[in-house]
């Protein structure tokens, strides 16, 4: 009767009800039952609602449901009272068994009273059985008793066992003895055994004085076997050794009573004093080793300091070995932690400001020695590591004052000239001392000269010194090869620091051109020499296959000199200048001159020769340098002759004056187009005196009128000369004028042609 749950709804596609919806829902009542049931889904459920509501059968479908709460509310009062009284008879019978749990309760407890009386009973039965039993047993013992005690008696006398040191057996009956007859006679028993306890300690004592004794000899032995085992180089730290010392720390020493002590506390039952004793012993012993006595005061003192440190600890290790209930490793390694640090600190101490490279050389393998023998042991070396790291710190710094002494030597002995070769042999041993290559230069005529001076193959030659010295140290001490190759090189840096500034000092004492210029050549070859220095390094740290094939954290600094170069190319422009101005001084004008000599003034050839000597010696300077220096020299000359001609030292000047000095500075100009450095331009360096010759060329041409109508514009033809300074030299012509002829008009020569009004006119317009 009811539709399916997959049948088609009952309602249109546009959600109204289907035309067939009154026949097959009647009644709400038929839609909440299909509902119910499960015939129809909530989506279906859904449409019919909405399909409901459309129609208008809401308040029909609601009385529909109410109804059936109704329903369900009675059914629901019919189940109740059915099953209440079920519930009731549920709870009567709970009741019942309560009353039952509680008889079996006080039964229990009666049970358990009865067996805590039995229980009791039977153990005072069983202590008595015990006292009888401990009685017989007593009974069963007394003739193995009555021998013990005849043993005592004879233990009595015993002194011929304490004589004999037969503490054991002594011991032995003892305790025997006292188990037996714990009760009565162990006040007898114990003197004895103090007595045997005093003589061990006694025998303990003599065989740590023994120990102290022999302990230097057993050092020397370990460090003998632990140089032979690694092939350094340690020949200083082993020389004084003999054949019949190459003995073991059980040759030397017997550890019975060691071995006897412990069995005796054992049985004494003080193993744990015992056990105290040594430790506390063996602390105050070492604490004696370690402190060095005050006659260290050679190499050998501290090589005996050593080996008897390193004899202590083989035998704490052979002690154990043998007795590890005396000493753990942990014991040892705390007794050696603090040995280590006393030590380190020693030293230190001792060698903190040691002045001397070998005896810190010598001292380095003797240490290194020491760490390898107490780390074939198992002991923990590595702050001996950082000791020696500390002393290679110390040890490059001696090496680098001392190279830094050789260094000024050097400086101050050179003769400052380019190395001269006479032969191939003389040409060869240069190379091999100093890398370079010059192909033009292999195939010039003997003699041959080098750019540089004797005092670059010292340096280069002490540079490769102070690294192998380096390496010296550093060998051996754990470093990874591209450690101990940066190290180097922060060593070399290091140097090359302090040569630059040796260098900077030494510059500004009073030095000579040719040694500045020289110094300056050195410094370009010294910077050149950094790349065979790392090379160098790199073939000692790594070999000679790894050359150009690794990459460093650290890199020579060629740039150290650049500050020397820097205040060198200062020191020559300042010598220049100065050499120029003594010259300059030789200058002795006669201003009032009536015609030039038509020859050079004295300090012109002079000045000359100077300035070709000079500029021929810079030849291997570098380019720049050379040209830069030549500029300002010219520069200044230019500059020292117009001031002279400006000067306010005389006032006037004639014109055969001027035609000298205008000669001289023609021969200054003709130098500049033949000037012997290389790469500089003559027209450029002429140009440094044109401002000087287009005030001489105005003066002596009297060209006024051109002056003054071109002066200011860009294609002037005297662009250069400044107003002030052509209204000095006028004034100086005028006033020459004057002097000469009585009265202020200019007439003579190329000044014929101003008068007195028009000098006013060109005065005045000159200063617009």
């Amino acid at each position: 009767m009811f539709p399916q749950r997959n049948t088609p709804l009952p309602f249109s596609v546009f959600g109204g009800p289907s035309p067939s919806f009154q026949s097959v829902i009647e009644t709400p009542e038929q839609v909440y039952q299909m509902f119910e049931h499960g015939e129809i889904d909530f989506i279906v459920f859904k449409s019919i609602l909405r399909a409901i509501y459309d129609t208008g059968d809401v308040q029909q479908f609601a009385r529909a449901l109410q109804q059936r709460i109704s329903h369900y509310d009675k059914n629901i009062q019919k189940v109740c009272p059915f099953h209440y009284q079920s519930f009731v008879d549920a709870i009567q019978e709970l009741l019942k068994l309560k009353e039952q749990c509680q008889d079996i309760k006080d039964e229990t407890v009666a049970i358990d009273a009865e067996i805590q009386q039995i229980s009791q009973r039977l153990c005072q039965k069983k202590r008595t059985i015990e006292k009888y039993r401990w009685v017989i047993s007593q009974e069963l013992m007394a003739p193995q008793k009555k021998t013990v005690a005849i043993a005592y008696e004879t233990m009595c006398s015993r002194s011929a066992y304490l004589a004999k040191c037969a503490y054991d057996d002594l011991l032995r009956t003892s305790d025997s003895f006292e188990n037996a007859f714990n009760i009565t006679c162990g006040i007898a028993v114990t003197p004895v055994r103090l007595e045997i306890k005093e003589k061990a300690y006694s025998k303990f004592k003599d065989f740590l004085e023994n120990i102290r004794k022999v302990a230097g000899r057993i050092g020397k032995h370990a460090s003998k076997d632990t140089a032979e085992q690694h092939s350094f180089g340690v020949n200083d730290a082993v020389q004084s050794y003999r054949t019949d010392d190459q003995v073991s720390a059980q040759d030397l020493i017997d550890f019975t009573p060691v071995h006897r002590c412990c069995q005796i506390f054992n049985v004494l039952g003080a193993k744990e004093e015992f056990e105290q004793y040594y430790r506390q012993q063996r602390r105050e012993q070492c604490d004696l080793v370690i402190e060095p006595s005050h006659k260290m005061n050679n190499f050998k003192h501290y090589v005996e300091y050593l080996d008897e440190i390193v004899g202590f600890f083989v035998v704490e290790d052979q002690i154990l070995m043998t007795q590890s209930n005396l000493s753990t490793n942990a014991d040892k390694d705390k007794l050696w932690d603090n040995a280590l640090l006393k030590i380190r600190h020693h030293l230190d101490a001792k060698f903190r400001g040691c002045p001397d490279v070998e005896m810190m050389l010598r001292m380095k393998k003797v240490i290194l020695l020491f760490i390898l023998t107490m780390k074939s042991y198992g002991y923990a070396v590595a702050p001996l590591y950082e000791l020696l790291q500390n002393f290679r710190d110390q040890y490059n710094e001696i090496l680098v004052k001392e190279y830094c002494a050789q260094f000024e030597r050097d400086l101050d002995k050179d003769n400052y000239t380019p190395i001269t070769v006479n032969s191939e042999e003389e040409f060869c041993a240069v190379i091999r001392q100093l890398p370079f290559c010059n192909r033009s230069m292999e195939q010039e005529q003997f003699p041959r000269k080098f750019p540089f001076s004797r005092f670059v193959i010292l340096a280069y030659t002490q540079a490769k010194q102070y690294l192998v010295g380096c390496l010296k140290f550093m060998d051996n001490l754990q470093l990874n090869t591209s450690a101990v190759d940066d190290t180097v090189r922060r060593c070399a840096n290091v140097l090359l620091g302090r040569w630059a500034g040796i260098l900077k000092t030494f510059i500004h004492k009073r030095l000579s051109m040719i040694q500045l210029v020289q110094i300056t050549i050195n410094l370009g070859y010294l910077e050149k020499s950094c790349e065979s220095l790392g090379s160098f390094i790199t073939s000692k740290t790594s070999g000679e296959e790894a050359i150009g094939t690794t990459s460093h954290q650290v890199v020579l600094s060629e740039k150290v000199f650049r500050d020397v170069r820097s205040e060198v190319e200062q020191q020559i422009d300042e010598c220049m200048r100065s050499k120029v101005d003594e010259i300059m001084e030789l200058a002795n004008y006669d201003w009032e001159l009536p015609a030039a000599l038509m020859t050079d003034s004295t300090y012109v050839p002079i000045l000359g020769e100077f300035l070709e000597s000079t500029f021929q010696s810079f030849t291997n300077l570098p380019s720049g340098l050379a040209k830069k220096v030549c500029t300002q020299t010219c520069k200044h000359i230019s500059t020292s002759l117009s001031e002279l001609l400006l000067s306010p030292n005389f006032d006037c000047i004639s014109t055969g004056a001027l035609d000298q000095f205008s000669l001289d500075v023609m021969q200054c100009e003709m130098f500049t187009t033949r000037c012997p450095v290389t790469g500089v331009d003559p027209q450029t360096l002429s140009m440094t005196f044109a401002d000087l010759r287009q005030l001489l060329d105005l003066v002596m041409s009297s060209d006024w009128t051109t002056f003054n109508a071109e002066y200011g514009k860009d294609h002037a033809k005297y662009l250069r000369v400044k107003a002030s300074t052509a209204i000095i030299v006028l004034e100086k012509m005028i006033e020459y004028e004057r002097k000469s002829t009585g009265y202020s008009r200019v007439s003579s020569g190329r000044l014929g042609f101003l008068e007195d009004s028009l000098f006013d006119t060109e005065v005045s317009a000159l200063d617009e």
